[in-house]
């Protein structure tokens, strides 16, 4: 294999390192329209003849490396046949798109796929299916995917160009064939896969948990945007906190636009937020990390001092939001409903959040409706649960 390496295969310990031959290329890449167009052309003929006619998709971006986060490489696989799309040379890929949407695709962990290829191409598959949740589904606590090709073929995939600058051209032959096996175990195990759910009943919870990720990953590009700068941790802030977290902010975004890097690598999130309060506690003065260039610091400072000098009214406020005011009763149910969650979870030897989250219970008990919160094979599952907890929860009021 390309990727990863059987046990026998590993050099000895003493013994002098040789070449090993190289295993025959079994996948194109395809850098040009007309290449991208003779390919497709090709692939409807197979899978037309075949008699697996799934496909496969991963895709592999650079925001660990740049500013703005691009798509750069899609890797398909048309039972059993391989390419690897540059995505930056050949921007229009409308005709793959259209052969992938005429087949059961399948991807693993398709959260952050599926949002770049809405962001990219505006595109969302006609019908997913994710090796990652039929893994859950059926027990597993270690479902990336070398675990699971380790699990069940004891093949070691490498993941050393996991974090790779996927924007780089040339790509290397290694990052090439790590592309690769991103996609080449994903229909035999999803074989393995299926025979499982098959086996406990369990296949369409597998459908509908798939469906369920499509709508999650769009109405999330469809919700309101709050103020980007309100990161996680941030909601401890007081204003004048908030108003030196949005200063770091702002400026942060400059000198990472201009230097086309993350964002994290000039300041966490984490660091932003210690910061601030910090500067709301006033117990020590302020001192930006070492190892920043001079002109960082002295904008860190410049940052400071406006904050200081500003007037308490062009400080942002904290987000007043209405809220739910549980009572004791509703508590109750909550936690009584999460309790018996986690024994069916048990029961079924499956992690209790696939059957809804703490908080997804919780809004099911303030909210009272079960069909709104959970999938039908959850509701069936937890319905006698659900019913007791709705009984036992009165009306919520608020503040």
């Amino acid at each position: 294999m390309t990727r990863g390496m059987s046990s026998d295969s590993h050099q000895h310990a003493g013994h002098e390192a040789v070449d090993a031959p190289a295993a025959p290329k079994d996948w194109v890449f395809i850098d040009t329209a007309p290449q991208l167009a003779a390919w497709v052309a090709e692939m409807r003929q197979w899978l037309s003849e075949s008699p697996d006619k799934r496909c496969c998709l991963d895709t592999e971006a650079d925001s660990l490396h740049h500013y703005h986060e691009k798509l750069c490489l899609l890797q398909v696989n048309c039972a059993g046949k391989y390419a690897l799309v540059d995505p930056l040379a050949v921007p229009h890929v409308d005709e793959l798109l259209a052969l992938l949407d005429a087949h059961e695709l399948w991807f693993h962990g398709a959260d952050y796929d599926l949002t770049l290829l809405r962001r990219t191409y505006g595109w969302s598959p006609r019908v997913i299916r994710d090796t990652q949740i039929a893994a859950r589904l059926l027990g597993a606590r270690q479902f990336g995917l070398a675990a699971l090709v380790k699990n069940h073929f004891d093949l070691d995939l490498c993941k050393a160009s996991q974090k790779a600058d996927w924007s780089r051209r040339p790509l290397p032959p290694n990052m090439l064939a790590y592309a690769v096996d991103d996609v080449r175990y994903l229909l035999p195990l999803a074989d393995r896969l299926v025979a499982g759910l098959r086996e406990k009943g369990r296949e369409d919870w597998f459908h509908q948990s798939c469906r369920s990720l499509q709508d999650d990953v769009a109405a999330r590009d469809k919700a309101p945007r709050d103020d980007p700068w309100r990161v996680n941790g941030c909601g401890r802030l007081h204003p004048q906190g908030l108003a030196l977290l949005k200063g770091m902010w702002d400026w942060r975004e400059g000198i990472a636009h201009e230097r086309d890097l993350p964002c994290f690598k000039i300041m966490s999130n984490k660091q932003m937020v210690a910061y601030a309060e910090q500067f709301e506690a006033g117990t020590v003065p302020l001192t930006p990390p070492n190892g920043w260039r001079p002109r960082w610091k002295q904008q860190f400072h410049e940052i400071v001092a406006a904050v200081t000098a500003s007037a308490p009214s062009e400080w942002p406020q904290r987000p007043k939001k209405t809220k739910s005011r549980l009572s004791d009763a509703q508590r109750d149910a909550i936690d009584r409903l999460c309790g018996q969650r986690e024994a069916i979870a048990n029961g079924l030897d499956i992690e209790p959040s696939l059957l809804g989250s703490r908080s997804t219970v919780e809004d099911l008990v303030v909210q009272g409706d079960p069909v709104t919160h959970l999938m039908p094979w959850q509701h069936e599952l937890l319905f006698d649960a659900v019913n007791q907890a709705l009984g036992l929860a009165p009306a919520v009021t608020t503040e």
